[in-house]
């Protein structure tokens, strides 16, 4: 399997998602229970998204 570079796009959407996810990590240490467990559960989520290159990698390996 051959490594393709990664494009500006990618890695654009890659720090967006990371931004995303520390910025909802930050606001559910400041929110209300239910709504704390939402952000975070949209920050795990926000995490993934930025790791979805490598995840595939090892998918497509598997």
């Amino acid at each position: 399997m051959t490594e393709r570079p990664r494009s500006t796009g990618e890695m654009i959407s890659t720090l967006c998602f990371i931004g995303v996810g520390l910025w909802s990590l930050g606001t559910a240490l400041e929110a209300p229970q239910p709504k704390a467990a939402l952000l975070i559960l949209c920050a795990v989520a926000c995490f993934l998204g930025a790791a979805r290159h490598p995840i595939a990698r090892r998918l497509e390996r598997w």
